[in-house]
């Protein structure tokens, strides 16, 4: 029987590793679940010896869809034991192409000289091969594939490299990949495939799951040129034309880090695509709250110190998170309220302080292209719109949707620009304490430490590290255990856990996370305090704080209620023409 487990307050690890034939049952389920399609399952992420199920609550009620997901996962675990005792599913078997060339096999020859094979013998060994996807990780679209031959096992390269060209097929251990696009990369590259593994463009984005199969097809140097060039799409880059530009925001200065961010895509984890979005849901909700937009329209995330925008159109604003004054003409313009701006106006924003990121909305929303189900910038995936840079051009969506709203309407005064209410809102967060206390439910490998050390991790103040970035906040202490702790299996990883390398630096994984990891998990920071997380600055002090999931359950109930409340006053305004 399969073990499931509740890891922080919304997921699940069903637990392979004292099973026999561990993945093909993980893959297995996974098939099953993505046929049944429950509606308490986000996201699907098989790891070498466990499944991860990233729940989502349809109602406010979490016990119940908690209940719900166990008991559908014990129907689910009944049905695979009668499967593993009779047949099992067929494994979808992929033909891929591959370039068995010194020019482009740029360790061909070192694998060959350091296995003691003949160039024939070496290139033999590996396309002859069956192999098996074990997980998806890294980056979008990059399978971990066993069944190399033990022959060709070598360990990664001593120094990675800073570019791996795309398609580049590469063998690790006993392990081989393929890149789906130019990376750094540490693993002895063998060969290189002109075939698509990762494309935005079509349904699915990804050509293998976990369970499915590859079998090589080798091809000349002179074939792969071809279909090389055949298959590269090249990007018409069209200029934009003159009611485009007057419609538009153009950034003259980008800030320190801003970007298009929206709601996260979900359900794509399984592709090794992490969800992205807006590190500050909450301030995202409420600034497109304040300006009448959809609350998951995609706006503009400011990290640390804001961009300075010119309007070339006529905009009605609202910024949200961190405390930050934008600037008009030496005129202060505070935040957490709608602001009109005329045509002509340059924006600036000060430095966000006290806090780390906000989020600045625009009626009627950016008009940009849905990419997997978003528009928003999903910057280590490299999927969507770039982190923002001097020059560019946002064009906006709909500016004049702002005034189907009565009491936005009624706020505009032409001849009185910028123009805006005496009331606001209030952050969903920000730093008013030297330490900022951030609540997290046990993580699975916590018990590894020894009784003295869990303690100690709890009541130790972290520094919130330089290095840290969309990616996830990396916390430094004088923590120090008296014995590393082993590496796990890679398993699925999500926003708010808590990472432990053998740096002893925790990593908390923040919204661009990648998919899966092999460090120990000491802790999940809950929902509702992601929030906190993303607000504290380098070099400020955050502590984890232990709770049961009965507190936790107590606390994001809190959190909620309160953001419904607060969407639901700022609408009422809006729509009604409050009071401004």
């Amino acid at each position: 029987m399969m073990h499931c487990t509740l890891i922080g307050d919304h997921s699940v690890l069903i637990d392979f590793s004292k099973s026999k034939n561990a993945l093909k049952k993980i893959h297995e389920l996974s098939r099953l679940l993505f046929a049944s399609k429950p509606e308490w399952a986000a996201e699907i992420v098989p790891g070498l010896d466990s499944l991860v199920i990233q729940l989502q609550y349809p109602t406010a009620d979490t016990i119940q869809t908690r209940e719900q997901a166990f008991e559908d996962l014990e129907k689910l675990g009944n049905q695979l034991e009668r499967l593993n005792s009779s047949k099992t599913y067929p494994a979808k078997i992929h033909h891929i192409q591959v370039c068995y060339h010194p020019d482009l096999g740029l360790d061909l020859l070192g694998i060959a000289k350091a296995c003691k094979l003949s160039l024939e013998e070496t290139i033999n060994l590996h396309k002859s091969r069956l192999y098996t996807v074990d997980i998806l990780g890294f980056m979008p679209g990059f399978a971990y594939f066993s069944g190399l031959d033990p022959k060709l096992s070598l360990p990664r390269l001593a120094s990675p490299r800073p570019s791996v060209p795309k398609g580049s097929v590469a063998i690790a251990e006993l392990q081989t990949a393929i890149y789906p696009r130019a990376t750094p990369g540490g693993w002895n590259i063998i060969g290189r495939s002109p075939n698509s593994l990762f494309d935005i463009e079509h349904n699915p984005p990804g050509l293998f799951m976990a369970g499915d199969q590859m079998q090589i097809e080798e091809i000349s140097l002179d074939a792969f040129q071809k279909l090389d060039e055949k298959n590269r799409s090249k990007e018409i880059i069209r200029p934009l034309d003159e009611d485009q530009i007057k419609g538009s925001i153009e950034v003259l200065q980008a800030g320190t880090f801003s970007s298009i961010q929206d709601n996260p895509r979900s359900g794509l984890s399984h592709w090794a695509v992490g969800p992205g979005g807006a590190c500050d849901l909450s301030s995202l909700h409420l600034a497109n709250a304040l300006v009448g937009n959809p609350l998951d329209a995609a706006a503009i995330e400011m990290t640390s110190t804001g961009p300075s925008l010119l309007f070339h159109e006529t905009t009605c604003v609202a910024w949200v998170g961190a405390h930050c004054d934008g600037m008009v003409n030496g005129q202060r313009i505070p935040g957490n309220r709608p602001v009109w701006l005329n045509k002509g106006t340059i924006l600036k924003f000060s430095s966000l302080n006290p806090g780390f990121r906000a989020v600045l909305a625009i009626g009627g929303g950016l008009s940009l292209p849905n990419i997997l189900g978003r528009v928003g910038s999903h910057i280590s995936a490299d999927i969507g719109p770039k982190r923002l840079e001097k020059g560019d051009l946002l064009l906006l969506k709909n500016p004049k949707a702002v005034l189907n709203s009565p009491f936005l309407k009624s706020l505009y005064k032409e001849d009185a620009l910028p123009c805006f209410p005496k009331w606001h809102i209030r952050s969903p967060f920000i730093p008013t304490s030297e330490i900022t206390k951030v609540h997290c439910l046990a993580g699975p490998h916590l018990s590894l430490l020894p009784a003295k050390e869990r303690e100690l991790f709890w009541s130790t103040v972290w520094t919130v590290s330089n290095q840290s970035n969309r990616m996830g906040v990396r916390l430094q202490s004088n923590f120090k255990l008296k014995k590393d702790l082993p590496g796990i299996p890679s398993q699925a990883i999500t926003f708010g856990t808590v990472q432990f390398p053998p740096s002893q630096e925790p990593i908390v994984m923040l919204a661009e996370h990648q998919t899966t990891g092999g460090y120990p998990r000491l802790a999940e920071v809950i929902r509702s305090d992601l929030t906190k997380l993303v607000q504290v600055k380098p070099g400020n002090k955050v502590q984890l704080v232990a709770i049961d999931l009965e507190e936790a359950d107590r606390l994001n109930a809190e959190v909620l209620k309160l953001q419904e409340s607060t969407i639901n006053s700022i609408e009422t305004i809006i729509q009604s023409g409050g009071n401004s």
